[in-house]
């Protein structure tokens, strides 16, 4: 493993804030089965909300440029490059502090486990964001989606044995060893380690920013249903463990079943974006919509929030917090 050893490192929440947030402009045509001008106007719509809280930068195919010149805000900074996909959270470097400076860590890319091709430009796009920045950079010779991490900011990491440990990623990896990638990497102090993810979520194999993440150090926010759901069982062995590190957890209701070809969709309110003074929530016309904006509202009594439609994000293969990546300021 190309990691270095070290205690002086430290991964900022998402509730900290943001110098920017990073997305990218719907571009593989074969999963927007509803038509690319929808995936683009569901991503111009998060991205127009952002941008009247944090400088955003966006990044596009050129032969894309003038479509999303026409539906983003003039405020969005727009940089020509190749891309193969439009999930930012999972291509774009993680930067944690070190020694009180940015770090930019460069992490491995293989689609989801080769689950999509091609890549190869998506593989590069951590390296052609930190090239726009600037920062001081380590390339980090492991597997790893930022959907499939959270922090508190203070050590603990939150995340999903069906993904991390998933032979698709790291089959060299033992747990132990992608404990020790974890502290090394990201400084992390505490691994929370929840069994699986939202069911139905196979593009991902169960990323835990699609089924509960902190709201502040101490406190995880997930969803709850009754016995029926697909999820109850997943639910009830993560309260389990979330109990055992003794931590509060906030419910909110999932959304109501939806089935596409006989498989239940990964619908989740936890699939939010923080921003600065921002909570970008999603909205899928369930009768739960009004309640899941409620309780965030609660719990981020000083952030504004906004509801977006993100039926049609969904059909891609998942959500507002998969779309965007935030920049912390250090």
């Amino acid at each position: 493993m190309n990691t270095n050893i070290t205690t002086n490192r430290r991964w900022p929440a998402e509730w900290e804030p943001h110098s920017a947030t990073w997305m990218a402009w719907p571009c593989r045509t074969e999963i927007w089965t509803n038509g690319l001008d929808k995936a683009q106007q569901a991503f111009a719509n998060v991205a127009n909300a952002i941008a009247e809280y944090e400088p955003l930068n966006m990044l596009v195919k050129p032969e894309h440029i003038e479509t999303a010149r026409k539906k983003l805000s003039s405020t969005i900074k727009l940089i020509e490059t190749n891309i193969d996909d439009s999930w930012t959270r999972d291509t774009a470097p993680i930067w944690i502090e070190e020694d009180g400076k940015a770090l930019a860590l460069d992490f491995q890319f293989n689609a989801w486990g080769n689950k999509f091709s091609p890549y190869d430009n998506d593989q590069k796009i951590a390296q052609r964001i930190i090239e726009q920045t600037g920062d001081d950079s380590q390339v980090i010779d492991i597997i790893l989606e930022g959907g499939a991490v959270h922090s508190d900011g203070q050590g603990t990491i939150l995340t999903t044995k069906e993904c991390l440990l998933n032979p698709n990623r790291n089959p060299h990896l033992s747990q132990q060893q992608i404990e020790e990638m974890l502290f090394d990497t990201l400084g992390a102090k505490q691994i929370i380690w929840l069994e699986k993810g939202v069911f139905g979520d196979v593009d991902t194999d169960g990323h835990i920013d699609n089924i509960a993440c902190f709201s502040e150090p101490g406190i995880l926010i997930s969803q709850s249903c009754d016995e029926r759901s697909e999820n109850y069982l997943i639910y009830q062995r993560n309260r389990e463990i979330i109990n055992q590190h003794q931590h509060r957890l906030i419910q909110i209701p999932e959304p109501e079943a939806r089935y596409e070809d006989g498989q239940r969709m990964p619908l989740s309110y936890i699939n939010f974006y923080i921003a600065n003074n921002l909570l970008v929530v999603p909205a899928f016309a369930c009768k739960q919509d009004d309640s899941a904006k409620q309780i965030l509202q609660d719990m981020f009594p000083s952030r504004d929030v906004v509801q977006i439609d993100a039926n049609e994000i969904l059909i891609g293969g998942g959500g507002i917090h998969c779309i965007t990546m935030q920049q912390p300021n250090i």
